[in-house]
């Protein structure tokens, strides 16, 4: 993991008006440190941690958490960590699943939703099952693709 940048105010704003505009709802990122990597990851830290200290660290693979990905049409591909942060307060974009669904999308398979919250086809969806966010996927025609990596998915 190569840091691009650390997130300035401006920076921050924008980030925080992409997810006001798709999930509908404030997430104050002034709370967090944030960096972005050259991949358009966006990464979460405390703001106590000192950068100095990780340019003398070779092999510092992790800070934070993976909060999301940086889409080129404004939008963020959030991770399942990025996902519980927003889905909370989000009013935007959600998808309601029973529970023959929710067991399969945690086992990483496309989806029909039992409810549709203000969303739009083609974009990103939090996915919630009886209000806990279990991630996110696209919205389809007549399905939700899961976007879970293989290596969070689970075997029930």
């Amino acid at each position: 993991m190569q840091i691009k940048k650390i997130l300035d105010e401006k920076d921050i704003k924008r980030i925080e008006e992409i997810i006001e505009r798709n999930y509908g709802c404030k997430f104050r990122m002034n709370s967090y440190g944030a960096f972005i990597t050259s991949e358009e990851k966006i990464w979460l830290f405390s703001k106590s941690i000192d950068f100095g200290l990780f340019k003398k660290i070779k092999r510092c693979y992790r800070i934070g958490i993976y909060f999301g990905k940086l889409k080129r049409n404004n939008k963020i591909k959030l991770s399942i960590e990025g996902a519980n942060l927003i889905g909370k307060n989000a009013s935007k974009n959600i998808a309601i699943l029973n529970d023959k669904e929710a067991i399969k999308f945690i086992e990483g398979y496309d989806v029909k939703a039992d409810e549709l919250i203000n969303c739009e086809l083609n974009n990103f969806v939090l996915i919630k099952y009886k209000g806990d966010v279990l991630g996110v996927g696209i919205l389809r025609q007549g399905y939700i693709e899961n976007l879970t990596p293989k290596a969070r998915r689970l075997k029930i």
